[in-house]
């Protein structure tokens, strides 16, 4: 599931999911499109906290398409 896919799902806006991860809006925007890709430590705490349907290859893809879209 992509992460923009469950922020949607779950009725997130960024800034309650900046919150729950402890980063800022900015960086929660820039994952949501894909344009970024988060570092190891909140790539893990995605993965928790969306109980495992975030992944790795759910984020990068995600960066790929943003840059497939440019």
């Amino acid at each position: 599931m992509l992460f923009s896919e469950w922020i949607d799902l779950r009725n997130l806006t960024r800034a309650k999911a900046a919150r729950l991860l402890g980063v800022t809006p900015t960086a929660v925007t820039h994952w949501y499109h894909g344009t970024h890709r988060p570092g190891a430590e909140i790539t893990a705490r995605i993965y928790e906290l969306s109980g495992g349907k975030v992944t790795v290859s759910d984020l990068h893809r995600a960066y790929q398409m943003a840059r497939n879209a440019e």
